[in-house]
């Protein structure tokens, strides 16, 4: 397996478990349930793990698709910009989640602080995965670019701006 179908094979569960972590959180919230609230922390610590080999594969497959005939590279900058955001985003939302955790056990008057701080800091994340997966959608599926496709001088543009 190259760094490509890793990043394939990794990049819904960042956003899917960041989705699901965060819902699950409210709702244990909600309920006063600490066994739902526990396993939603687990869940949004899973999910930052499975940020980094997302992330850091996300380089190596760009080298891949990058030759590829009809391969958007507007989209493909533009979803590269989103990616370190959405990675340190994911990796506060991850470290918040450890934190509470661990505070069920051994710092109790910090639980509620620690899981407010999570549910926040992860619906952030997710919101910053939004773009990243729809950038990331349309590098290869041209049908998703349709009369979405900046001008040629956009991109010039965008270009510019890089420098």
């Amino acid at each position: 397996m190259d760094a490509t179908h890793l990043h394939l094979l990794t990049n819904h569960i960042p956003i899917l478990g960041s989705l699901f972590g965060f819902l699950l959180l409210l709702t244990g919230m909600l309920m006063k349930n600490r066994t739902v609230e526990i396993v939603a922390l687990a869940t949004i610590l899973l999910s930052a793990v499975f940020t980094l080999p997302t992330y850091f594969s996300g380089e190596e497959a760009e080298h891949v698709i990058e030759k590829i005939q009809g391969i958007s590279e507007f989209q493909l900058e533009e979803h590269e910009e989103h990616a370190e955001l959405s990675l340190w985003m994911m990796m506060v939302s991850g470290i918040l989640a450890l934190m509470a955790l661990v505070s069920y056990f051994y710092a109790k008057h910090l639980t509620r602080i620690t899981r407010i701080a999570t549910l926040i800091v992860t619906a952030i994340a997710f919101a910053t995965l939004v773009p990243l997966a729809l950038h990331g959608g349309k590098i290869v599926h041209s049908e998703l670019r349709s009369g979405d496709a900046p001008s040629v001088e956009a991109q010039a543009d965008h270009e510019d701006h890089d420098d």
